[in-house]
């Protein structure tokens, strides 16, 4: 089957094709990337915006706020489409929380667990780190990608995983999206 035909078939129900892994794994771009390729509506990180508009400093609180606003923005972005790319989900504010002030509010947690309709393609770190201002963590990206990877299997979420550098990238993402609609 085609990935157009397996798009089609995946219209029926409600799935969500998440972009996650470490910092500077390529989350974004990919996103991007598959979203014009597959002609699929996406949402951004919202983590991103809401740092670059307000500033680096945040707490724990706020964390958990940003969360919030994270799943709200994301909805506001793909409206009732049934089928979707994400740049990250909870899992990625579960794993901030854990490493940046130990431990995940059950805010965060519970929240996770309901999304459920959630797949994913989970970033190999094996492309070079790009500096950032909102990116801390160039020497733990493997530390990282495993622990996105226990989320995910925690969860017991289908996934998939994206190597490969430049072009050779975006064709294995493609290919792994297309196992992902397949049920």
């Amino acid at each position: 089957m085609s990935i157009e035909a397996s798009i089609v078939n995946a219209g029926e129900f409600l799935m969500r094709i998440v972009i996650t892994g470490a910092e500077s794994s390529g989350k974004s771009t990919l996103t991007e990337q598959l979203s014009q390729r597959l002609n699929l509506p996406f949402a951004p990180e919202y983590a991103r915006v809401y740092l670059e508009q307000n500033g680096q400093d945040y707490d724990l609180d706020q964390l958990v706020h940003l969360s919030q606003l994270h799943r709200a923005y994301q909805q506001a972005q793909i409206g009732d489409a049934p089928l979707a790319i994400f740049d990250t989900d909870l899992i990625n504010y579960k794993v901030w929380a854990e490493v940046v002030f130990g431990h995940c509010p059950t805010m965060i947690s519970d929240a996770m667990t309901e999304e459920s309709s959630h797949r994913y393609l989970l970033c190999k770190p094996d492309i070079p780190w790009q500096p950032d201002p909102l990116r801390h963590n160039p020497n733990d990206r493997e530390m990282l990608y495993q622990r996105h990877l226990s989320e995910i299997q925690q969860l017991n979420r289908r996934y998939e995983i994206v190597a490969g550098v430049g072009e050779l990238r975006l064709v294995n993402a493609l290919a792994a999206f297309e196992r992902l609609l397949v049920d």
